[in-house]
């Protein structure tokens, strides 16, 4: 989403309020990949927040829930989780954004990440949608369940245990290279 900034740019306001969903397969600006696994649902991302003035520094700041689908780390079945987390950035126009890049570059012409945490102005106007992906990226859990005690599937056909036991249970294979050790167990009995 484009947010304008111009009222707290010419100090006609101290705040602008931000309540806005949005799919990130429809943002305005160049995003990273999220996971192949992942699904977003139309307007899955909220953003609630502000963009304040304070004392001449502008800052975005918003509580983000993310919606997804994805498969069970376990059984494979579609689920569906949430996501909340804050992020926080500094606002400041393509000029000075350039400026403060150049002055952070080490001897040897490589980033050390100072402004890591910044949104360009570009024409009083901000588009906070790639950041938010970019932060969703990283805290999305690396493995989710669709319940905590899920039994996942069974490791000799595949079966979902979770839609009852399979009958790998109650036959016994024995591997080939321990069968002389099946005999020696029989012989004892």
């Amino acid at each position: 989403m484009i947010i304008d900034v111009t009222e707290l740019m010419n100090h006609r306001a101290d705040c602008i309020d931000i309540d806005y969903v949005f799919d990130p397969s429809h943002t305005d600006c160049e995003t990273v990949d999220l996971p192949d696994d992942i699904t977003i649902p139309e307007n899955g991302i909220s953003v609630k927040g502000e963009i304040t003035d304070s004392l001449g520094q502008l800052l975005f700041r918003a509580h983000i829930t993310a919606t997804y689908i994805t498969g069970c780390a376990r059984c494979l079945d579609e689920t569906t989780a949430t996501v909340e987390f804050d992020i926080e950035r500094s606002l400041l126009t393509s000029s000075a954004a350039k400026n403060v890049r150049d002055t952070h570059l080490s001897d040897d012409g490589e980033w050390d990440g100072i402004t890591d945490d910044v949104l360009t102005v570009n024409d009083a106007r901000i588009i906070p949608d790639g950041e938010i992906i970019t932060e969703l990226s990283l805290e999305l859990p690396a493995l989710i369940l669709c319940s905590p005690d899920c039994p996942g599937l069974c490791p000799k056909c595949g079966k979902n245990l979770k839609n009852g036991e399979c009958n790998c249970k109650n036959t016994k294979e024995i591997n080939p290279n321990f069968a002389i050790l099946q005999k020696l167990l029989e012989n004892q009995e």
